[in-house]
């Protein structure tokens, strides 16, 4: 009698979802970093547009010492419109977030999933299956209940978190399906410079306040360094190898690390939805690390062949 062949994980989805995992880990730490830019009377285009500069400056600077060249010609085009989109995409969530209740925009804003399987699985004829459409409605659950359910707010806050969602979700799409990344760090320097370009304009039309005082310019440079550069490289790197579906879903992982942080380092405190949401997206987590099989063939996959990275929120 022989035994069955253990289960073997695809290695590259492995890879892949490890890699996004620590994306949204990193973005989670925005929260902190941005109280102190805001406590140094900066409003949100003024944080965003210091905040995507001095990463683009950090990243191009370790690029040429390190003699990486910025892709060209419709690369360079693409990146630098996802980019855009990703821009967008803070701009909304910031802004709701500073307009109406944390909470309301955490929630409208983590809708994107939705968004991003519904067009994937409708027109670009992704897979799914029963365990990953359940691992979505775990996670966006799980977003509700660690968020909280304070749905005070006003229409333009509403709107400018839907704005959020659907401009995350369609870059995700987008970066995901149409681009063959080629080297992921000098891609990544052309998404954030796309996203300096959309709060350089922004600031243009809104005007913008940057942060005053050495803790409020510390915070600046950690949320550029450990909540753009580091989770940028990471997603960018790891999403082509999971799938847009399953890398927005784990994306969902945000949220619950921020209201981590918040009560750990900030004080706040812990209720049981918080316990209850951020179970539910380690399970949708669980789920979707055992699809690894049901995804299409390497070749199918836009898999990074030497060269690219970025965004996020």
């Amino acid at each position: 009698m022989h035994s069955a062949p253990p289960l073997v994980l695809n290695d590259g989805y492995a890879r892949g979802f490890v890699l996004v995992l620590l994306s949204a880990f990193c973005y989670g730490l925005q929260p902190l970093f941005a109280q102190y830019a805001y406590a140094g009377g900066a409003d949100p285009v003024g944080l965003l547009l210091v905040r995507f500069c001095t990463a683009a400056a950090i990243l191009l600077l370790f690029l040429r010492l390190r003699g990486i060249r910025l892709p060209r010609g419709r690369l360079a085009w693409q990146n630098l419109l996802v980019g855009i989109g990703y821009g967008c995409a803070a701009l909304g969530y910031y802004t709701a977030s500073r307009s109406t209740s944390v909470s309301l925009a955490v929630i409208l804003m983590f809708s994107f999933p939705a968004f991003v399987t519904a067009l994937s699985i409708a027109y670009l004829g992704e897979r799914t299956s029963a365990l990953k459409l359940l691992s979505l409605v775990l996670a966006l659950g799980g977003v509700l209940l660690a968020s909280g359910l304070s749905l005070r707010g006003n229409l333009t806050g509403i709107l400018w978190a839907l704005f959020s969602a659907l401009s995350y979700g369609a870059a995700i799409v987008y970066g995901t399906h149409s681009i063959r990344h080629e080297q992921p760090l000098a891609s990544a320097a052309m998404v954030l410079l796309g996203c300096a370009l959309t709060f350089a304009v922004a600031a243009l039309f809104w005007g913008a306040s940057t942060p005053s005082g050495a803790s409020a310019w510390w915070a600046m440079l950690g949320l550029a360094l450990f909540a753009t550069i580091l989770p940028v490289a990471l997603f960018l790197a790891g999403s082509p190898l999971i799938g847009s579906s399953a890398a927005s879903t784990l994306s969902t992982l945000e949220p619950v690390v921020a209201v981590t942080i918040a009560v750990l380092l900030i004080g706040e405190q812990i209720s049981a939805g918080m316990l209850g949401g951020g179970l539910m997206v380690v399970v949708a987590a669980i789920i979707l690390s055992r699809q690894g099989g049901t995804l299409p063939e390497p070749a199918l996959v836009p898999v990074p062949v030497p060269e690219e990275p970025d965004e996020g929120l």
